[in-house]
């Protein structure tokens, strides 16, 4: 799915204004049917990058519905005046509800640590094809659960959830430099280690 897309499309035709009418429901009266149809709203892409890390489906699904719950309890705190949008506020708490997931789970057996050097920002599509191979997914999400939570957050929002350097260095108070500097060296870590993955 084009996340682009779905965030111009959120903000065409007072979609954003209809967003912001429910939230306020929400946060003012704990109205049912403005969450019910905020979440709708919703759903489909939060589940989509959920599932493009998570290759169990019913655990993709449940984690999924703790994002949303999450979202729900947290919503009072949401206020669009502090800077960044609701998307980008609900991205957050999915990335770290998928980060908190692989940090209890098995995969976090050793803690990584990443040594930031100088890394050309070269073209690495022909290696990320890789991610739609479920077993090499599964290989390299063990490998990234293992490094310090914003170097996941990073890795997430920029492969997962299409968001920009820019977008990721303003969610994350990091220059763009350094956000770009941390991608790129675990890509370069990761290429390394699985390159001959597939040989």
């Amino acid at each position: 799915m084009d996340y682009e897309y779905v965030s111009r499309r959120v903000k065409k035709g007072g979609i954003e204004l209809n967003e912001y009418r429910l939230i306020k429901k929400i946060q003012r009266k704990g109205d049912r049917d403005a969450a019910d149809e905020l979440i709708r709203m919703y759903y489909d892409d939060i589940h989509g990058y959920v599932r493009r890390q998570i290759t169990n489906v019913d655990t993709a699904i449940d984690l999924t519905q703790e994002i949303f719950i999450s979202m729900l309890k947290t919503i009072q705190y949401y206020d669009r005046k502090k800077g960044g949008g609701f998307r980008t506020w609900l991205y957050r708490i999915a990335t770290n509800k998928i980060i908190d997931w692989f940090r209890s789970s098995s995969y976090n057996q050793m803690q990584r640590t990443l040594q930031l050097g100088d890394v050309d920002p070269i073209d690495y599509n022909d290696f990320t094809i890789q991610f739609e191979n479920k077993f090499v997914l599964e290989q390299m999400e063990q490998f990234v659960a293992c490094y310090p939570a914003d170097i996941q957050q990073i890795f997430r929002l920029h492969t997962f959830g299409a968001y920009t350097f820019s977008e990721i260095a303003t969610l994350t108070n990091q220059a763009e430099g350094t956000v770009k500097s941390k991608y790129y060296r675990l890509i370069h870590l990761l290429r390394k280690e699985f390159s001959d993955v597939n040989e």
